[in-house]
């Protein structure tokens, strides 16, 4: 009877966790990408790749940046391209499996359902999934966030269930583990904040198989400690093998020896975060030949890198933009050709500055271990600590994370379009000055384009302009068999007046005045399957009626993003102050409770509580503290991190480098809370501290 009873209690707690998740893809219902056109380096940089994966490219032709960013964001928007899902649905979907995961796991210290949900409800609705700089934008920062907490979920239900289920259960575990863990690793070069947690946990994990008399063959699951950095190991090597095997390599070798001599010199004048100041590099292209053949290319490069800097029109380059800078030039220079030609130039310039070194023309600064960390001196110590203090308050106050009405520029029409191709989602347009837009190319296999007249039609016959078709040295590139393939780039606008209310358009090829070729023309592309007819590519195709009707809908999802926002700010700094005092007062209550139970234990000979307390709960509260620790250890790694880069690279205290920390913070401050709370009462009641 009582177990029936216990049944119908905890009945709606189910239908509670799928309210919610609905009530959240309702939300986003409607909100718009922010597609960053020109962050070439960023954004831009990883939807190409995807588009190459998309075409079974790999990340497409070798270039300066092919091995500059993790590949691992571009592999997933081509997956979710290929299926078909809208991106922003996609990620928020992936990330409310993982909160659900990671719930199951807090599940064997919280038994309270009601405080699940609230667990739940918090992570679900968290406003970095759907920010401008993270959710909005089609860049790696929301999807890191969805890896991380599909990490902490599976590796501590590894942990809880290893000893306790069966075997199949933990397996599963541990390959998600290796899966996530993998794929994080090849997506942001920071996951490094991960492994002090990973590494305790799975220690913690392996200690537990082994102390467990009942585990019959214990080898197998102890194999399964291992599972998740040969996640790393595995992944990484992956994409070392199809590097190597279409770029010749998996790297640039001699790009990281020569950036070292290039970024470390001790030279006099030298200001903080500026480790090659013109002046500098100007005095090494006079001792290195090899890199005095890109001077000019570089010095264009840092004039334009200079606006982005701190203090623009100095001349100089801060470290968050001088690698781009400097592979940018020499990239405009020819020497990214390919990997050889690339790792040649870069092997020139080391051996020159090498053996400048040797002579003693440059000295470069002693460098150690505390120094890569700002640690060397107590001036380094305070402000990394001042740092780490600010990153905290930075991410406790849920600054800046707001939803936006991201508007698209006209000048940006068609590099949008691309997003929006390969995300199926939507950007917010501004209203343009014609009824329809199209931008594209198109080139005739048949015929020479200086012959041709082209036209955009309605199914009647009715033309809206003559297409002029401008220089496209991309197309030619890769259609170099076809005539006029270097000059078929076009960009058109027109109104319509006629009758239909969606009217199919056409691109319509004429010579002498006789029709020669037709094609219809949609966002999807163009219509016509005869590639001896007509090929090209619609980049971009607006419907100003369909943008008009989309405003409405975009704001609304902004509005509704930004409504729970202000709730997460306003108490966010409350919530982490007050998670680390309850995390602080915990720690003292369990310590507390842990002699007293030794105290007990040892009055009744050895023998655990009668009420059972000892064995049972006791483990509940070592776990928790366990978990609560493991999570503020591995963000205090992470704040660190984002600590020493601000201070000694470029500004990083920001919601788009610290976004993974945000959801794993609020569950640490509310287990914290809970936690301590449990440990009050129960003091309060009389009874022994856990």
């Amino acid at each position: 009877m009582g177990e029936k009873q216990g049944n119908r209690r905890v009945g709606w707690f189910l239908p509670a966790l799928l309210g919610m998740s609905l009530a959240r893809l309702w939300m986003l219902h409607g909100l718009p990408i922010n597609p960053l056109v020109g962050a070439a380096c960023d954004d831009a940089l990883l939807v190409k790749w995807a588009q190459h994966f998309f075409e079974g490219r790999w990340t497409g032709p070798f270039s300066c940046y092919t091995f500059m960013k993790e590949i691992g964001f571009s592999a997933y928007l081509a997956i979710i391209c290929r299926l078909k899902f809208p991106y922003i649905m996609a990620t928020n979907l992936l990330y409310a499996a993982g909160c659900l995961v990671l719930l199951y796991a807090i599940g064997h210290i919280v038994k309270q359902k009601w405080a699940l949900c609230v667990f739940y409800g918090v992570l679900l609705f968290h406003p970095v999934m759907a920010a401008a700089q993270t959710g909005q934008r089609v860049y790696r920062n929301s999807f890191a966030v969805a890896l991380a907490v599909w990490v902490f979920g599976c590796i501590l239900n590894l942990y809880f269930d290893i000893g306790k289920k069966p075997f199949y259960r933990s397996l599963i575990w541990a390959v998600l583990a290796a899966g996530s863990l993998g794929v994080l690793w090849e997506t942001k070069s920071d996951t490094i904040w991960l492994l002090p947690f990973t590494v305790a946990v799975l220690l913690a994990t392996a200690f537990l198989v082994l102390k467990n008399r009942k585990i019959l063959a214990p080898f197998p699951r102890l194999a399964l400690a291992v599972f998740p950095i040969l996640g790393i190991i595995l992944t990484s090597h992956f994409v070392d093998i199809v590097n190597t095997k279409v770029y010749g390599a998996a790297g640039v070798a001699y790009y990281g020896p020569a950036m070292s001599i290039l970024t470390n010199l001790d030279e006099e004048g030298t200001e903080k975060n500026i480790s090659l100041p013109r002046k500098t590099f100007q005095k090494l292209c006079g001792i290195s030949p090899t890199l005095a053949l890109v001077q000019g290319h570089i010095e264009a490069e840092m004039d334009a890198y200079d606006t982005y800097d701190t203090k623009p029109g100095d001349g100089n380059v801060e470290d968050g933009w001088l690698g781009w800078a400097l592979i940018g030039g020499i990239d405009k220079a020819g020497y990214y050709k390919d990997c050889q030609t690339a790792n040649e130039f870069f092997q020139k310039v080391y051996q020159e500055l090498s053996a400048a070194i040797e002579e003693g023309v440059i000295k470069v600064k002693p460098h150690s271990v505390l120094d890569a960390y700002h640690f060397s001196t107590g001036e380094d110590r305070k402000e990394l600590l001042s740092a780490i203090g600010e990153t905290w308050q930075f991410v406790a106050s849920h600054r800046d994370m707001h939803s936006d009405v991201c508007v698209v520029g006209e000048d940006n029409l068609e590099g949008s379009k691309v997003f929006e191709s390969i995300t199926h989602e939507k950007s917010y347009h501004e209203p343009i000055d014609t009824d329809y837009h199209c931008a594209g190319w198109a080139a005739f296999p048949q015929y020479d384009l200086k012959d041709l007249k082209a036209y955009v039609e309605d199914g009647a016959g009715n033309q809206y302009g003559e297409l002029e078709f401008l220089e496209s040295k991309d197309v030619g590139e890769q259609y170099s068999e076809v005539k006029g393939a270097e000059n078929c780039r076009f960009e058109l606008g027109w109104d319509y007046t006629g009758p239909e209310e969606s009217p199919q358009f056409f691109v319509t090829a004429y010579q002498d005045g006789k029709q020669v070729a037709k094609s219809g023309v949609t966002k999807e592309g163009f219509l016509e399957k005869d590639k001896n007819v007509i090929i090209g590519s619609v980049d971009g195709f607006v419907d100003n009626r369909e943008i008009q009707e989309y405003h409405g809908t975009a704001k609304q999802a902004v509005g509704r993003c930004n409504t729970v926002y202000q709730i997460y700010r306003a108490v966010g700094s409350i919530l982490g102050w007050a998670g680390l005092a309850s995390y602080a007062g915990f720690t003292v209550l369990a310590l507390w409770g842990w002699f007293q139970n030794r105290h007990a234990v040892s009055r009744s000979g050895g023998q655990g509580l009668e009420d059972g307390t000892y064995n049972g709960d006791n483990c509940i509260t070592l776990n928790s503290w366990l978990v609560m620790t493991g999570i503020y250890l591995s963000l205090l790694v992470l704040f660190a991190g984002v600590a020493v880069t601000h201070l000694q690279d470029c500004p990083a205290i920001n919601y788009m480098y610290l976004s993974s920390a945000y959801p794993l913070f609020s569950l640490a401050a509310m287990l914290s809370i809970l936690k301590c709370g449990e440990l009050v009462f129960w003091q309060v009641k009389g009874k022994k501290l856990l």
